[in-house]
């Protein structure tokens, strides 16, 4: 018990003069997300909720202007592209978003806090199949890194086959 203690003092003193290894002396992490689905039907607040986000950053906890996204589907066809809508909750950096994309076609979606941003691939029956976050391998550690254009469209692609 004492040897805990003592470890997180330590390792704090070497971050503070810089004797800490790369991979730990990067200043600030990154704004991070989670999506959570299901969503809990006992729960009255939960009503028509498609999925929450839980936010996490370093300094302080997000606002509703740190949130954005798209949905971005192939409809007979077509591509279409749409805003996502962020609701806050009664937890702090927790958001909740209800569906504002049609029932038919494929689609996936775009969840970003600040510079993070989550692929969000929707199943058949328009419920959160998978989740992913991108990363890029850094000297300092792994990041998060941008979606492109194309990282959708193939994802869309690929789901539209199923």
């Amino acid at each position: 018990m004492l040897r805990r203690a003592l470890v997180p003092g330590f390792a704090a003193a070497l971050l503070s003069l810089g004797a800490a290894p790369p991979s730990l002396r990067i200043a600030k992490w990154p704004p991070w997300l989670s999506i959570e689905f299901p969503v809990n039907p006992m729960d009255s607040a939960s009503r028509g909720v498609a999925f929450y986000v839980r936010t996490m950053l370093r300094d302080g906890v997000s606002t509703l202007e740190d949130m954005s996204g798209t949905a971005d589907g192939i409809v007979g066809g077509v591509h279409r592209s749409m805003p996502l809508e962020f609701a806050t909750t009664n937890r702090p950096g927790v958001y909740s978003v209800r569906r504002s994309w049609p029932t038919d076609g494929t689609w996936v979606l775009r969840v970003s806090v600040k510079t993070t941003t989550a692929l969000v691939a929707l199943d058949r029956n328009g419920n959160v199949g998978s989740v992913r976050i991108p990363m890029e391998h850094m000297p300092g550690g792994t990041l998060p890194r941008a979606i492109s254009q194309r990282e959708v469209d193939s994802t869309l692609t690929e789901l539209s086959k199923r």
